[in-house]
């Protein structure tokens, strides 16, 4: 007789070898669905194929760090906006003792210049009496004129100039040229108004060497200086430099030599132009020049005159009506030019250009 065994069997030990191969499968599954992707990451998982591509790692930037701002007492921090203005200056000391041109500048090379700038242009002898002297300073600052170039000035102490003109430097090498003909050196100051300007450098260039002539039946031997000024203005770091020369008396008009003279005085002053013309160069590679003073020859005379040279080199002037001249750069206009009279032979002449954003050049 057979018997029939319903369900499955109860043997133990091949019940528990099923549940074991039941927990291992089980377990497997789970560990599969619960790694994560970075599991796989870098090696060739067998067996195994992911639905996507693991995200790749995203570079990490480096973040620049801001320097740290250390202060140090007393110092000033210079603003992000506005000009990078230079200290001032009291101009140089001992220039101009040699008939060269200058050389070079150490100062900033600046931006267009714009607006109005003003000068004026006066020579007032030393036999002015004080009160005279004093009177026209006063007139040719009287509407705050940016500069002003004075001739014949020697006898006036730079203290004594800055007393006339109230809010106005001037500058002069202070070191007289004790060579043979040196009288002239101390003749030539250029002033600024201190409220808008600043003097960054200055100095004297001689541009003529033993000048021999005769002048009221006398000889004389007169060398020839420029003294000039760079200025930066504070309000937008502008540079302009201003330049006050003194050239020799009209040599067509006064000719003659004592005996052995090496050169005319033609063209002695022809080359002492050339001097002047060289150094305007060199402070027009910072920005607009400005030339002032008493000339001493006039246009109509010959390629050899200052008017003839300065237009030669690119300039254009204003003038009175005798030889006071105003010499500037070919893009500027003239807003107005005007004579003032005041304690001299000469009439002075106070100018007002439209700069235009002239640069340097």
């Amino acid at each position: 007789m057979s018997r029939h065994r319903s369900g499955p069997s109860r043997d133990p030990l091949i019940f528990v070898a099923s549940l074991v191969v039941t927990l291992a499968v089980v377990a497997g599954g789970i560990a599969v669905a619960e790694a994560s992707p970075d599991d796989f990451r870098g090696s060739a998982q067998e067996g195994l194929t992911l639905s996507s591509a693991p995200d790749e790692p995203k570079p990490i930037r480096k973040q620049k760090r801001k320097p740290k701002l250390v202060v140090q007492q007393g110092a000033v921090i210079k603003p992000e906006t506005g000009p990078d203005l230079v200290k001032a200056s009291t101009g140089r000391i001992g220039t101009g003792l040699l008939l060269q041109p200058l050389a070079a500048v150490q100062a900033p090379v600046g931006d267009a210049v714009k607006g109005q700038v003003t000068a004026a242009v006066a020579n007032l002898p030393n036999r002015t009496s004080a009160g005279g002297f004093a009177s026209s300073v006063a007139a040719l600052t009287a509407n705050g004129e940016d500069f002003v170039t004075l001739n014949e000035v020697s006898g006036r102490s730079i203290a004594t100039i800055q007393a006339a003109a109230p809010g106005y430097g001037a500058y002069r090498d202070p070191t007289p040229d004790r060579s043979t003909g040196g009288s002239q050196s101390m003749n030539n100051v250029v002033m600024w108004r201190t409220d808008t300007w600043n003097l960054v450098d200055g100095g004297r260039v001689k541009v003529v060497d033993n000048d021999t002539g005769i002048l009221s039946g006398k000889a004389f031997v007169w060398d020839r200086y420029a003294t000039w000024g760079l200025f930066q203005r504070k309000d937008d770091g502008a540079i302009v430099s201003v330049v006050s020369v003194h050239m020799p008396t009209n040599p067509a008009k006064f000719p003659a030599q004592p005996g052995g003279a090496s050169m005319s005085r033609v063209e002695r002053y022809s080359r002492g132009m050339d001097v002047l013309v060289n150094t305007v160069r060199v402070l027009a590679q910072h920005g607009p020049v400005l030339v002032g003073g008493d000339m001493n020859s006039h246009h109509s005379q010959g390629g050899w005159t200052a008017a003839a040279k300065m237009t030669a080199a690119g300039y254009r002037y204003t003038k009175d009506r005798g030889v006071m001249h105003l010499f500037f750069q070919g893009g500027v206009d003239v807003l107005s030019s005007r004579q003032v009279g005041v304690a001299s032979d000469h009439p002075a002449l106070i100018t007002s250009l439209d700069m235009r954003g002239q640069g340097p050049s």
